[in-house]
């Protein structure tokens, strides 16, 4: 391997061996050229641009630059935009035996001696050249700095691709097409794409988009063209046929899993039909908008979003989808009036073809990770535009999708864009094969307060009176124990202490309380109606939908799923209802509002019972300090809230697509305000 690198460079030091080395690309290029038999596309598209007097940027793919010079034929003075690392002086070198002149720079990495020298030139009446994805990738997926020469210098961007019937496709960065000598070429000349001079995010963004899209295009044209497979469907085919083929076979198992999962209380036997597909709503006349979520933790991270779209698209209509009984219950209290809800159908090829063909959703939006590969292809093979929000996936997920990497690549290659929850997930993703990926924070973190009911409130509090409490929030199994070993300890220096322990899956509620009595502890459980005496040690909130109850009443709360492996739950549930945070190392799911209420000093992290018992009777017994966590809590978690706005500017140009935006802006608080009284008047 040192070899290579030994020789590269070599290669750049030396003068000599350089120009050797260029001087030979250039007749390869041109050997190429004249051996094929190509066919030229839209080549009127610059010559009449150039006849009118007109600059403009020329855009092309990284990874089928090499036969460009030969496209442009010095139809005018060029100036190709070139990384300056060891590959781009090697091409600029190259591309001036075809009368193309370079610029040292890169629209990414700050070149502001190259967009001077790029304005100057089109202001000039010359033309530059540009590749959207240089000069490290992601291969395929547009810049927005090539946007924004376009609109300081205002010129348009005239896209341009080739293609040869034979060829290699390197396994670089950007999966170089090296052109073969002795078969058939296309050049294919796009449309001007007009820029407009005064664009903002939102603007910029359905720009980019264009212009990613209208090459992608290209691309795929020119390869059909020439008998080559579009490259949306290169990836193999195999792994995704297969399970397809694997899964239609199934109906009968499904059909007795199924049954057995409404016995145990997991599917709604009144509308199990639901999951084979069979609808039980009309769908709307208008455009609508299907967002998918897993459980209840995803459906709680997208009604502020769903709201939104409500307030702000009144002629759009939404379809939402969980898995769950938990999260359609969560939903069904707190969806705003106009949303329908439906049970996702099992990833079987005709629940999943049923589901399609009745509700024939214009656009498609999934939330986190659970990516049903027959619901997400079929999907896709429809032509439904579809976007993943708040992306996420688990070391275990990674793992497993990376040996299958047929498999991912089809799935994540159907989603025109993918928000990641942050940087660490958007890298993830990439690797995995996604085209178009990108962090703008995480949804969870914009989710509105939790709603409360106002009578069950007075009455929770008028029962628990004056006595020190806890909340552990959220609980998976195991954490249960952990809680009861540190009611015990604390109990011991705070008399009358209760714990409420709201478990994460309330059907585990008898399971739940057994164990405690078992432990000694006296139990009232909620959901048998069970009141809080002076007597009860710990109160069970095995009930759906009224955890904001407890965080009102608990001011210090333990996030549950975090000592346990389970990536912790949503830490600013609890931060915007005025608790001290506590919770366990393992906050991989809600990775960076963790790391913000660490850094606030507005959270502690506990390893074992001994440690929670510790934080939570220094709590107690620190009122001042607990109202000091619990207030820099709450300032974390409301810079949260600007990450649904990010969100909803990245979506505009596909909602923008089915109905514009109304003109109603309502200030962030008065819209907070709203969307929770809305949530209070129906839970």
């Amino acid at each position: 391997m040192k070899a290579p690198s030994r020789w590269g460079r070599r290669i750049v030091r030396s003068d000599r061996l350089r120009r050797l080395l260029c001087w030979v690309i250039q007749l390869y290029i041109r050997f190429v050229y004249r051996t094929n038999r190509w066919t030229i596309e839209g080549g009127e598209i610059p010559r009449e641009l150039r006849d009118a007097g007109q600059a403009f940027i020329l855009a092309f793919w990284h990874g089928r630059l090499l036969m460009i010079p030969m496209a442009w034929q010095r139809l005018a003075p060029m100036h190709m935009l070139i990384s300056a690392h060891r590959d781009g002086r090697i091409i600029a070198d190259a591309v001036t035996y075809f009368g193309v002149n370079s610029i040292a720079g890169s629209t990414r990495r700050g070149g502001s001696a190259a967009l001077r020298q790029m304005l100057k030139l089109l202001g000039a009446g010359d033309c530059v050249g540009i590749t959207p994805d240089g000069p490290r990738g992601p291969a395929t997926q547009a810049s927005a700095g090539i946007v924004n020469v376009a609109r300081l210098a205002r010129v348009p961007i005239v896209p341009v691709v080739f293609a040869t019937s034979r060829r290699r496709v390197l396994r670089s960065w950007d999966r170089f097409h090296l052109a073969r000598p002795f078969g058939r070429g296309v050049f294919i000349w796009g449309k001007p794409i007009e820029v407009e001079p005064e664009l903002d995010e939102t603007g910029l963004e359905r720009t980019r988009l264009l212009v990613e899209r209208r090459m992608n295009e290209m691309a795929d044209q020119a390869d059909r063209r020439v008998g080559q497979p579009a490259e949306q469907s290169r990836a193999s085919a195999v792994l995704p046929t297969l399970y397809r083929a694997m899964t239609a076979a199934l109906m009968p198992l499904v059909l007795l899993y199924l049954k057995r999962r409404q016995r145990r209380g997991k599917e709604d036997s009144a509308r199990v039909g639901e999951r084979l597909g069979i609808a039980s709503a009309r769908r709307p006349t208008g455009p609508l908008v299907w967002i998918h979520t897993a459980s209840v933790g995803e459906a709680t991270s997208v009604l502020a979003l769903m709201q939104r779209i409500v307030e702000q698209r009144p002629g759009v209509e939404l379809l939402a989808t969980t898995g769950t009984v938990a999260a359609a219950r969560l939903l069904e209290a707190r969806l705003p009036a106009s949303v329908r809800h439906q049970f996702v159908p099992i990833d079987l090829p005709r629940p999943v073809e049923r589901f399609l063909d009745h509700w024939r959703p214009d656009l498609a939006i999934w939330v986190e990770s659970e990516l049903w590969p027959n619901l997400v292809l079929s999907t896709h093979r429809r032509g439904i535009p579809m976007l993943l929000l708040n992306g996420r996936l688990s070391d275990r997920s990674q793992a497993r999708w990376r040996a299958l990497p047929g498999m991912i690549r089809p799935i994540l290659g159907a989603f025109a864009l993918c928000l990641a929850q942050d940087e660490l997930q958007a890298k993830r993703f990439r690797r995995l094969g996604a085209p178009v990926v990108a962090s703008v924070g995480d949804l969870k973190a914009a989710a509105e307060p939790l709603a409360a009911d106002a009578a069950a409130l007075a009455e929770l509090r008028e029962q628990i009176g004056a006595r020190p409490l806890w909340l552990a929030a959220s609980t998976h199994a195991g954490e249960e124990e952990i809680a009861a070993a540190a009611h015990r300890h604390v109990a011991e220096s705070h008399r009358g202490l209760l714990t409420i322990i709201a478990p994460r899956h309330p059907v585990r509620g008898p399971a739940i309380a057994e164990m405690l009595e078992a432990a000694g502890l006296r139990v009232a459980r909620r959901a048998a109606e069970e009141p809080i005496t002076a007597d009860t040690d710990v109160y069970l909130a095995d009930t759906l939908g009224e955890l904001g109850l407890f965080f009102r009443v608990a001011g210090i709360a333990f996030i549950g799923g975090s000592l346990v492996g389970k990536g912790g739950h949503n830490p600013f549930e609890a931060a915007r209802l005025d608790c001290a945070v506590v919770h366990g190392p393992d906050m991989t799911n809600c990775a960076a509002m963790a790391e913000a209420l660490a850094a606030a000093g507005a959270s502690e992290t506990v390893r074992d019972a001994e440690e929670l018992a510790r934080t939570v009777a220094a709590l107690l017994a620190d009122p001042r300090l607990r109202e000091e966590r619990a207030a820099a809590a709450a300032r974390v978690a409301a810079a949260g809230y600007g990450a649904l706005d990010a969100v909803l500017g990245r979506l505009a140009p596909w909602l923008d697509a089915l109905t514009p935006a109304a003109p109603i802006e309502f200030p962030p608080a008065e819209r907070r305000r709203i969307a929770l009284g809305h949530a209070d008047a129906r839970s």
